[in-house]
């Protein structure tokens, strides 16, 4: 049986009522003064402090692709952030108020100001604070990514509170080592074990080294590229990742999955994101665990053919194989004209545990899928469900646990910090790089290799880095975007290595050689029939009686080819649309919330 967040779903809402009543407001400048008496009479014991804090595990990020990265093909982008942005329709008078952004603030820093009537051993104590401080950091590292300086606040506050709540912002420097001091404290306090047992689902020391090695990647890296921000120390935060990852690490006690499961789609890496249970995934450091028995669900279904492909760009990404040699794909004979199955031949097998491959069949239905057009023609598997109960027309029956934190993104942290740091050496490739290629039955990795062959393509995607070890660097980030892809990583990563611009490109999918019957599974029988207005089709159809042919009609359909009558396929409405100016990088603050607030400043870009 799984464990949930059951405590949290059935006795907490009542006890935070009584503790909020007349305490909170959904405005963060909006704050009634507080009722103590249920507070003090609540945070009295160790026991109080886990229950009170089992509501954050609600806050654990839980992402299934890749949208606003070049990673994806998307429709829908008309009120999505992240399209918004790049299509020039946010500014500082619409982008919404950021009173929304700080409630969590203020229900961990409620717990965290409490601690202090808490009775118990203090090793209890501070494992529960230690969880409070975790999701803090978590919180506020977000509000850095947007907003870069934001306000610092370690305790709620009142509406007496007048200088406080009227104050700037902090500087990112300020606010970014409060959160390092949080991780660092979440990492000595978190307990190591439950009752003697590495959860997998609740917190602990090694899902806080984790998170501490992924933020301080991130600062790192944004503090190396991001000239603007006029922070030079990014290397002391390579340091940090390097160190957290490494002393995770060397704990033994997680390992890369390499045994491949019974059944369909049960291959080791595609099993990390279809598994009913991930409980004894010895990979899995943190995980959302769900369960359809106590309406504990997920939308995964949506993943496939709905509203999101996955693009040419991230196809082109995964290696291909030539004499036991991998080798990238732009180095195929004929690789930009293939057809749809004959590009994941020879590829790395992750490739076709992402991406739909010809001839598959979604579960439950024996009939073979057909790729959406409308959406690039590349539908995602990654993270869709194996079981046909999962996917019916309800759409929120999904169960499959989702990884929050696992033990292959701290291996590519790691090699990714040393390769910046230049330091990165070909041991270090063997412990953690090679483990994913293995699993996969990839070449291993030959730093030598990377160092002195540089990849022409990759240079020109990434052409700022400074690393001595640039080779290696271009490569990591290569395995990354192909291990990581569609677990939420992809924009963040353009965005700290400054390169968010490739998000703004015109996004592709497959590729047409030309107008009439298409085959795309390479059986001879066309699947698929376009035209400009639908001419011919009826003649393709009595030449293959009883096929299953899908017509595009070109002047009705959303798409067209890059070269009118051939080429990739692109949504009409995104030729050209995008744009990712440097202040691009930065939410701005909303004018409204100045207009409350004058002591806040608008970041510069936006001025």
């Amino acid at each position: 049986m799984k464990i949930k967040l059951i405590k949290y779903r059935s006795l907490v809402p009542a006890i935070l009522a009584a503790i909020f009543l007349g305490s909170c407001d959904d405005a963060f400048l909006n704050v009634r003064p507080e009722t103590e008496i249920t507070a003090d009479a609540f945070f009295a014991t160790p026991a109080d402090l886990e229950i009170y804090s089992n509501q954050f595990y609600t806050y654990l990020p839980d992402p299934v692709n890749d949208r606003g990265s070049d990673n994806v093909v998307a429709t829908a982008i008309d009120n999505e952030y992240a399209y918004m942005v790049m299509r020039g329709v946010v500014n500082p008078d619409n982008v919404g108020q950021w009173a929304s952004q700080w409630n969590r603030l203020r229900t961990i820093n409620f717990m965290l100001e409490r601690v202090n009537q808490t009775t118990g051993a203090a090793a209890d104590i501070n494992h529960y604070v230690g969880i409070a401080r975790f999701f803090r950091a978590l919180h506020y590292y977000d509000l850095v990514r947007q907003y870069s300086n934001v306000p610092w606040y370690g305790r709620t506050l009142k509406t007496t509170d007048t200088e406080l709540l009227f104050k700037s912002q902090d500087p990112r420097a300020v606010v970014v080592d409060s959160i390092m001091a949080d991780l660092a404290f979440a990492v000595e306090h978190i307990k190591p074990s439950i009752d003697g047992k590495v959860s997998k689902t609740r917190l602990t020391k090694y899902a806080a080294l984790a998170a501490q090695s992924r933020i301080a990647l991130e600062e790192g890296t944004t503090r190396k590229y991001r000239k603007e921000l006029g922070l030079n120390d990014g290397n002391r935060f390579l340091e940090t990742a390097r160190d957290a990852a490494k002393q995770l690490m060397d704990t033994g006690l997680f390992s890369i999955v390499t045994a491949n499961g019974a059944g369909e789609r049960k291959r080791a890496y595609e099993a990390l994101f279809n598994s009913e249970s991930l409980s004894g995934n010895p990979e899995m450091i943190l995980i959302r665990e769900y369960n359809l028995a106590e309406s504990v669900t997920n939308t995964k279904k949506a993943v496939f053919n709905e509203n999101t492909g996955l693009s040419r760009d991230l196809l082109e990404a995964y290696l291909a194989v030539q004499n036991g040699k991998a080798v990238p794909f732009q180095q195929v004979a004929g690789y930009q004209t293939m057809t749809y199955w004959q590009v994941f031949q020879n590829r790395d097998p992750r490739l076709n545990q992402t991406f739909m491959q010809p001839g598959f069949k979604m579960p439950g239905n024996p009939k073979i899928a057909y790729p959406n057009w409308n959406i690039g023609g590349y539908p995602q598997v990654k993270s869709y469900p194996t079981d046909a109960d999962q996917i019916d027309l309800a759409g929120g029956r999904g169960h499959t646990d989702n990884p929050v934190f696992r033990l292959a993104e701290v291996y590519l942290n790691f090699c990714e910090a040393k390769a910046e740091l230049g330091e990165l050496t070909q041991a270090d490739l063997d412990l953690a790089i090679k483990p994913l290629r293995d699993r996969v039955g990839m070449p291993a990795p030959v730093l030598a290799d990377w160092l002195a062959n540089i990849d022409a393509r990759l240079a020109g995607k990434y052409p700022n880095i400074t690393s001595a070890q640039r080779g290696a660097v271009l490569e990591l980030r290569r395995e990354r975007r192909v291990e990581l892809a569609c677990e939420g990583f992809r924009l963040n990563d353009l965005k700290r290595w400054k390169v968010a611009n490739l998000a703004a490109e015109t996004p592709v999918g497959i590729y047409i050689s030309k107008l009439g019957a298409v085959d795309i599974s390479g059986d001879g029988v066309p699947e698929f029939y376009i035209s400009e207005a639908g001419e011919g089709i009826e003649q393709v159809r009595q030449q293959y009686p009883g096929a299953e042919i899908f017509e595009y009609k070109l002047n009705a359909s959303p798409f067209e080819l890059t070269g009118g009558d051939k080429g990739f396929i692109r949504i009409k409405a995104q030729n050209n649309i995008f744009s990712f100016p440097e202040k691009y990088y930065y939410r701005p603050v909303s004018n409204q919330d100045i207009l409350v607030n004058p002591n806040l400043k608008q970041h510069p870009l936006w001025q």
